[in-house]
């Protein structure tokens, strides 16, 4: 019995080398920035400073009961306002980008590698 488990991986690995196929990975999450706090003293988003990969996704996720937005002004991107809503965005190119919250002033940054 041992000896065909053996045989079946040896099988299953000359597949993976000869037809080049890997199981698949699962699909990573996009790293996610909350914007939490319960007053706007205490307002922010977490974490501040966010580094990830060129051509990767973000997403925003309000964790607030306050009316908050994202917005990059160097971009010309700019969330819906709002309490409990969601942002994504696809930083195609390499730097760092500066945002805040343009109801409560608090801000972050993305620094895409």
């Amino acid at each position: 019995m041992r000896r065909l488990s053996a045989i079946a991986v040896c099988i299953a690995c000359a597949v993976v080398v000869v037809l080049g196929v890997a199981p698949a990975a699962p699909a990573a999450k996009p790293p996610t920035v909350f914007i939490n706090g319960d007053s706007a003293a205490n307002y922010k988003f977490t974490p501040r400073v966010l580094q990830i990969r060129r051509r990767q996704r973000v997403h925003w996720q309000w964790d607030s009961n306050g009316a908050h937005n994202v917005r990059f002004p160097k971009l010309g991107k700019t969330s819906v306002t709002g309490a409990s809503e969601t942002f994504s965005l696809r930083f195609k190119r390499r730097g760092t980008f500066r945002y805040l919250c343009t109801v409560h002033g608090f801000r972050g940054k993305v620094v895409a590698r």
